[in-house]
């Protein structure tokens, strides 16, 4: 069964099907034949991840060793939510937002902890978040900002 993840929904209970099938050593459109498997995409996204109480008994073991994706999206799901150029993910372009974001890779996947940006920043998990140039925004209280870096602000409603 497929799901399709809205961009602010944090991967709690998924790993990743790339990670998983490179440790079993199995194709990665192994899960598409298994018995009640339930992955999940983000919109505009190939990468699939898996559930993990409905992966194969199998290949359970490998679950752990699996990185944890609790709280975090996929990079392109943070950038559609947000409106962020991916530029500010990467660490060469030294980017002052990307030192404020917890950033993991597995493989060319990237992922930033969403639930750990919501919590820093003291905001409900279904508050609309955007991030551009604190310049943009119109003076306080018409719009609500939080100040991330010296130039980029991030608006919530």
């Amino acid at each position: 069964m497929k799901r399709v993840l809205a961009s602010n929904e944090f991967l709690d209970g998924y790993i990743c099907n790339y990670e998983l099938s490179n440790l079993a050593n199995i194709s990665s459109n192994a899960y598409k034949f298994w018995k009640n498997e339930i992955h999940a995409t983000y919109e505009n996204s190939r990468t699939v991840f898996l559930y993990k109480k409905s992966i194969p008994q199998k290949y359970q073991h490998l679950i752990n060793l699996c990185l944890n994706l609790d709280g975090f999206v996929l990079s392109s799901a943070f950038c559609s939510l947000t409106g962020l150029s991916s530029s500010h993910l990467v660490k060469s372009n030294r980017s002052n937002l990307y030192k404020k974001l917890e950033i993991i890779s597995i493989g060319r996947l990237k992922f930033v902890n969403l639930k750990k940006l919501y919590d820093d920043l003291n905001l409900k998990y279904d508050s609309h978040i955007y991030i551009e140039k604190c310049k943009y925004f119109s003076p306080p209280p018409l719009e609500k900002r939080i100040k991330l870096t010296d130039t980029l602000c991030l608006g919530y409603y």
